[in-house]
């Protein structure tokens, strides 16, 4: 096995996977669970998510993202994958990727692809429709990551073999 750090490929999509593992449980969860959020009073605080985030919250929808505020129930309903579905798969795409498993081709397929078809529906709406962004390119600045992550992500697991095995070659030859 080749140590994660001989790896820079797979660094930077193991730490974009812990990036959105933290989106998954935060951001995503707040959509699934809170619905529509437009102002600090219509808060009922729990335990999670820290009440500092959900003022943070509620300031980038009021700012830059009224979709993610409004949060239509087909919005809802597309973001409720994400820490009930996705979040379970960063944890063991993270595990794949440090201990090179190549199992892991297929899920990141299926992940990538589910993620880009959400992303051309989101974006679509938060550029031309009904709830588009106040501010275009600080949205597409933070949801570039939404797109551009799952394109390297299948490009990458494209490759065969996904995991160069310098052991099983000596063993081998």
């Amino acid at each position: 096995m080749t140590s994660i750090w001989k790896r820079p490929l797979d660094i930077i999509i193991v730490f974009i996977f812990v990036q959105f593992f933290i989106i998954a449980i935060t951001i995503d969860y707040t959509q699934t669970v809170y619905g529509s959020v437009l102002s600090v009073e219509e808060l009922e605080f729990g335990l999670w998510p820290p009440a500092s985030f959900l003022k943070a919250f509620i300031w980038w929808c009021k700012n830059v993202d009224p979709l993610l505020g409004q949060n239509p129930m087909w919005y809802e309903t597309m973001a409720s994958f994400s820490p009930f579905l996705y979040a379970p798969f960063y944890i063991v795409a993270i595990y794949a990727f440090i201990y090179e498993k190549e199992w892991i081709r297929v899920p990141s397929l299926m992940w990538g692809w589910g993620l880009l078809v959400s992303m051309i529906v989101i974006l679509r709406e938060q550029i031309y429709g009904v709830y588009a962004a106040k501010n275009l390119t600080l949205l597409l600045l933070a949801y570039g990551g939404y797109v551009a992550m799952p394109l390297f992500v299948m490009i990458r697991v494209a490759q065969t073999p996904l995991f160069s095995n310098k052991d099983a070659k000596k063993k081998t030859g």
